[in-house]
């Protein structure tokens, strides 16, 4: 075992430890065993021979590695039953991680021009959340591709209009080299003209400009957002404005955003007053759940108590929970620490 990878085995505090997952992508849960199993039931060819050289090929080298795999992953998606299975299955997983919250992206851009519909999608992924509702609280976040035209993102805001009331938020991710968050500027203006908050993938691989373009963009939320540490003013208009930032720790490690955890900038973040959060991102891919990345983090930069508790707490703050709900699990996390 790595250096690394023996950061990454979750001691029994961090999964009883409740806590929120605002940054992960249903696609991303996609485990390879469930994966091999679609692949079987819907006749789809793969390019692995078993999950153990998924597992293998999942040492990625950037971004571009990692979504050509993640891609092909989601071709083995293609019934109602597979989506509510793929969903069913990540919730109970995050549930039994100790994680009481979760608000996941789903880019239904990735699945344009298959068989199933997206009403069929979606009634099997609102199913999922429905029967899970009272073991783990689910919001979903409808999400675009910055790769593709914003008239594509805008097409699937208005797609998405039949289900707004189960939408919780609009965001886009996807690779950003080359297409900062102002080019989507129309998208997220739409967004917020229907009524919805915001948040942008930026700062992942992209610059700390890319920061400041979501902030010009009033943003509710930043998922990632590494690269604000290299700008001290942009810190501090974080910090000020207490706009969150979702962070994913072993994602960073797996994409080589960071070489090693304990150069993650989330510990310097926080002692600059910032909102940063810990969350999954896609955890079958990058071989990490939520209690995976907590400890995983903890270990690598010393946390301490007080910290500990601070993350929990700002990941309830940064949530899109009524606040009713904000003010229960805040009391709860204190009580359990």
């Amino acid at each position: 075992m790595s250096g690394s990878d023996s950061l990454l085995k979750p001691p029994c505090d961090f999964v009883k430890l409740p806590k929120t997952d605002l940054h992960v992508h249903l696609e991303g849960t996609l485990e390879p065993e469930m994966l091999f199993r679609l692949a079987d039931r819907n006749h789809i060819p793969l390019p692995w021979k078993n999950p153990e050289m998924l597992r293998e090929a999942c040492r990625f080298r950037d971004l571009s590695a990692f979504l050509a795999i993640y891609y092909k992953g989601c071709e083995v998606l293609v019934t109602e039953q597979d989506f509510y299975d793929l969903a069913r299955a990540y919730l109970e997983r995050a549930a039994a991680d100790g994680v009481f919250h979760t608000e996941f992206f789903f880019n239904p851009q990735v699945f344009c021009g298959k068989t199933i519909s997206l009403s069929g999608i979606l009634r099997a992924v609102f199913s999922a959340m429905d029967d899970m509702r009272d073991r783990i609280s689910c919001l979903y976040l409808g999400t675009v591709m910055r790769t593709r035209p914003v008239e594509d993102a805008l097409r699937t805001l208005d797609e998405l209009a039949p289900w707004y009331d189960r939408i919780a938020a609009f965001g886009m991710g996807g690779a950003e080299l080359g297409n900062p968050p102002l080019r989507f500027k129309r998208y997220f203006d739409a967004c917020r003209e229907r009524g919805f908050r915001i948040c942008v993938h930026a700062g992942e691989e992209g610059p700390a400009e890319y920061v400041r373009e979501a902030l010009e963009l009033r943003v509710d939320r930043i998922d990632h957002g590494n690269a604000a540490v290299h700008d001290p003013d942009l810190m501090r208009i974080l910090a000020e404005k207490r706009i969150p930032l979702t962070m994913c720790p072993i994602s960073n490690l797996r994409l080589n955003v960071v070489r090693d955890l304990a150069e993650h900038p989330l510990k310097r973040m926080l002692e600059h007053g910032l909102c940063v959060t810990i969350n999954s991102d896609d955890p079958a891919y990058f071989l990490g759940y939520a209690g995976d990345n907590w400890s995983a983090v903890s270990r690598a930069l010393g946390l301490t108590r007080s910290e500990i508790l601070q993350l929990a707490l700002n990941g309830v703050e940064a949530s899109f929970l009524p606040e009713a709900q904000k003010r229960m699990w805040r009391d709860r996390i204190r009580t359990a620490l």
